[in-house]
């Protein structure tokens, strides 16, 4: 167990705090860290399947009820004339399908103020539960304490004790797989990095770095079920995304300091923090951030829910988010995705106490954080943003991406268009084929105001066209795209007010721009602006 986690629960013995909360399902490594800190004193347990339990040998002492538990320890009489008791411990498991009932409520409560005010009162509770609930009655009384996932020096302890236990042939278990299995095997905690490395021997005998994608699938399945992260596959290439060479290029120019990352450490490069993506939809912003997983030398991708990580109870919100932050953290190397995070934080500063606190820590995280952990947020508004989250210190540039000029259009249309024909089949008679005298000049000069999404849309219907057509060569020719493109109602006419809206913004918070495109409206919406605002 990390030094770390033992001194911050020593602290809160010695500082008396009431009730202690650790939020963690690996019961047996949470008892050992019990036993490592108390000692022999006096420890009590109760939980809801064995009842009032012996917790050294977990025997079952006898059958009472929570509430009868916790009455019989409060109600306890001390004569004066006695010498004050040692601290004793009461461990409570899994109570949170008792813990809003109000006779356990003040029962907790009851208990607390008299460790506060009593001292001959010495029971401090411990609860250990895999969910976090904590009632606002008795949240003042609680700290928690946090048992941060295991950092590269506590997995390399647990591998060497799988090869030990299995008596696997240390030696051929290279350095080269340790550092190849290591990034895989960040963000976990111990429970499941045990389990992983459980599957890897028992499938072939042995542990090595082709274990790794066996270990990737098991783990995105962990992810996810964490509720708070998604770990996102990543096939797309930096290269396959057409126009905002400004961005493309300001990716590749961090990508290469992660890539030497500690050889710029020691030269006084700061750690890259993140960047901030704001545009229209379909514009690339969610593209960039799975390309650039890929050109961060395939570091993991893990996408940030903050819907979901609302919840009812009290503190149950902020630790989600401080969750979210640990384990990504713990997986770094890594990019973190916020996707559409105008709608998590546009309404702080209003009456939701709890947003507001959860968006100060963020941007404490933000500010201070040292690790490897590159943030790219996308917002598809930022006109209701805080302007703290959007100052310079939290990111470290702030990116507009434009609807796409004529010549990104046509890298646009290119990717897409190549992309289709290498899926093509090749068989005679199957499906389409694509005309190899496409004008993509012409497609692009008949698609103003169009963005990625709607392109991608147009090549899509094309295709779907070309399949169904009486036509025997079944060819996919420039005509055809373009009938599709002249009936598509394009971002530009369905969003006009929005996009204008959205250019106001970035002329005035005097955002980077991502590509070499200054324009968002059309070229003669754009001239009969400024000539109502002439006149």
């Amino acid at each position: 167990m990390n030094n770390n986690i033992i001194s911050s629960f020593q602290k809160m013995i010695d500082v008396n705090i009431p009730i202690i909360y650790i939020n963690d399902y690996d019961f047996a490594r949470v008892d050992q860290l019990i036993l490592q800190v108390v000692g022999s004193k006096k420890i009590e347990e109760w939980n809801p399947a064995t009842g009032c339990t012996d917790f050294r040998n977990k025997a079952s002492i006898g059958d009472s009820s929570l509430e009868t538990f916790l009455r019989s320890r409060y109600t306890v009489e001390l004569p004066q004339s006695a010498p004050a008791p040692n601290n004793s411990f009461i461990v409570l498991k899994e109570i949170q399908d008792y813990i809003d009932e109000p006779k356990i409520k003040t029962l907790l409560a009851l208990m607390s103020q008299r460790k506060l005010y009593d001292r001959r009162y010495e029971k401090t509770i411990i609860i250990v539960s895999s969910m976090l609930k904590v009632p606002q009655e008795i949240e003042k009384y609680v700290s928690y304490l946090e048992i941060n996932l295991p950092d590269q020096a506590e997995i390399d302890e647990l591998i060497d004790q799988h090869i030990e236990i299995n008596k696997y042939d240390k030696s051929k278990f290279t350095e080269e797989d340790r550092d190849k299995l290591m990034p895989s095997l960040k963000g976990m905690t111990a429970f499941e990095i045990d389990r992983m490395l459980d599957m890897a021997m028992s499938s072939n005998g042995s542990l090595s770095a082709d274990d790794r994608e066996m270990i990737l699938v098991q783990k995105k399945q962990m992810v996810r079920k964490s509720g708070v992260l998604e770990l996102i596959d990543t096939p797309e290439s930096i290269d396959s995304i057409g126009g905002i060479e400004i961005l493309k290029n300001y990716l590749k120019k961090k990508a290469s300091i992660y890539a030497r990352l500690p050889e710029a450490i020691k030269a006084g490069v700061s750690v890259p923090k993140g960047v901030f993506l704001v545009g229209m939809p379909g514009c690339g912003k969610s593209l960039c951030a799975k390309a650039a997983a890929a050109l961060f030398n395939k570091v993991p991708l893990l996408k940030m829910d903050m819907g979901s990580m609302m919840k009812k109870y009290v503190g149950e919100s902020e630790e989600n988010l401080r969750k979210a932050l640990r384990i990504a953290e713990a997986a770094a190397p890594c990019i973190l995705w916020i996707d559409e995070i105008e709608k998590a934080f546009s309404g702080v500063g209003g009456n939701n106490d709890i947003m507001t606190r959860m968006f100060g820590y963020f941007l404490s995280w933000m500010q201070e954080k040292k690790s490897a952990v590159y943030v790219i947020a996308t917002a598809n508004n930022a006109d209701k943003l805080p302007p703290e989250l959007k100052r310079k210190g939290r990111f470290d540039e702030i990116f507009c991406i434009n609807l796409p000029n004529q010549e990104e259009r046509e890298e646009i249309f290119k990717v897409h268009i190549n992309k289709k024909d290498r899926s093509l089949p090749r068989n005679e008679g199957i499906g389409c084929k694509l005309d190899k005298n496409i004008d993509y000049k012409e497609l692009a000069n008949s698609t103003k105001g169009f963005n990625g999404a709607d392109i991608e849309s147009v090549i899509n219907e094309a295709v779907e066209d070309c399949f169904l057509s009486d036509s025997n060569s079944k060819l996919l020719t420039t005509d055809i795209i373009l009938n599709i493109a002249k009936d598509t109602k394009s971002i530009s006419k369905s969003c006009r007010s929005q996009i204008e809206k959205m250019e106001t913004i970035f002329e005035e918070n005097d955002f980077t721009n991502a590509s070499n495109n200054p324009y968002w409206l059309l070229p003669e919406e754009k001239r009969k602006r400024e000539d109502q605002d002439r006149y």
